[in-house]
């Protein structure tokens, strides 16, 4: 029984000792560092915008400002955005995306989320001459909203952009387009 024992034993340190060398070995294999994006098609938006929205359900437009910048690592662009109070906006909202190329799947990602626990993912192909759109993948229909367009950005000039996009109210129905205008500077 001794003789049992000693060989479990014996077998277990091997064991670990395999396993600690294999760990190392792996361990101190270097991962490649992805190359930093090229966001030279985008660099005009970095600085200040500000944009009114305007939804067909909604009495007037709402105004945003929009602040771009570049994350100090290169590879994401960084916005913030506060809405101001409106009749139908209770208090002012802030949210953040963070944009970044991902050369693996030849896509733009946009993250983003805000105030209430608003959240959401879009991909795009890139820009098609002066157009992008966005495709929200995060999207789910609500009990409000039981479908939504993509949304396609126009650069219109370096220091203006137009957006457009639209959803279908679920109870009515009803397709509503929203239109974004944004001026920088």
């Amino acid at each position: 029984m001794r003789f049992v024992q000693t060989m479990a034993g014996a077998a277990l340190l091997l064991a670990a000792g395999l396993t600690t060398y294999a760990s190392a070995q792996v361990e101190s294999t270097p991962i490649p560092a992805p190359g930093k994006p090229n966001f030279s098609a985008v660099d005009f938006m970095l600085g200040t915008w500000t944009c009114k929205t305007k939804s067909a359900r909604r009495p007037a437009a709402y105004v945003t400002t929009s602040t771009y910048t570049l994350d100090p690592t290169g590879y994401w662009i960084n916005e913030t955005s506060t809405t101001a109070k409106a009749s139908w906006i209770s208090k002012q909202l802030t949210t953040m995306d963070r944009i970044t190329y991902d050369s693996d799947s030849k896509r733009w990602v946009d993250v983003s989320w805000g105030d209430g626990g608003s959240y959401g993912l879009s991909f795009s192909k890139g820009w098609n001459g002066d157009k992008i759109t966005w495709h929200d993948v995060s999207f789910a229909p609500s009990a409000d909203i039981s479908a939504q367009t993509d949304t396609t950005t126009t650069k219109v000039s370096p220091t203006k952009l137009t957006s457009m996009s639209s959803f279908t109210e679920t109870k009515s129905g009803r397709h509503v387009s929203v239109s974004t205008v944004c001026m920088k500077g």
